[in-house]
């Protein structure tokens, strides 16, 4: 049961698009410039660098997130906060709020793999 919670959870936090949030915010949808994506990276051609910025720290910590929270519901399992991290990452880039178009999960990446294992990660 712990393992459905946490990757539900992981998914649905994952499906916040801050960068269509953001862009809306500003009466733009990302989705309708630049790339089409909705990514930090068309946020900082579209909007410009302090919007992106924001974006890509609310992104990472999603992904930052998703992982607490599969740690807090593992019980001490390993595998559990990496599914969590795993489904966060999957419902960056297939969104169900945005009809499964979303970003390409770069930054929500980095949120995830700099919980599971800090040194490797910003080794990569």
């Amino acid at each position: 049961m712990q393992l459905f919670l946490s990757v539900l959870i992981g998914y649905l936090l994952g499906s916040v698009s801050f960068s269509y949030l953001i862009g809306k915010w500003k009466n733009i949808d990302i989705r309708k410039h630049g790339s089409g994506n909705a990514g930090a990276t068309n946020t900082l051609r579209v909007l410009g660098l302090g919007p992106a910025l924001a974006v890509l720290a609310l992104d990472i910590g999603k992904g930052i997130a998703a992982v607490w929270i599969g740690k807090a519901l593992a019980d001490g399992d390993l595998w559990i906060p990496a599914a969590a991290g795993l489904s966060c990452i999957a419902g960056h880039n297939w969104p169900i709020f945005l009809r499964f178009r979303g970003g390409k999960g770069i930054a929500a990446t980095i949120g995830v793999l700099a919980t599971l294992s800090f040194f490797p990660a910003l080794y990569a």
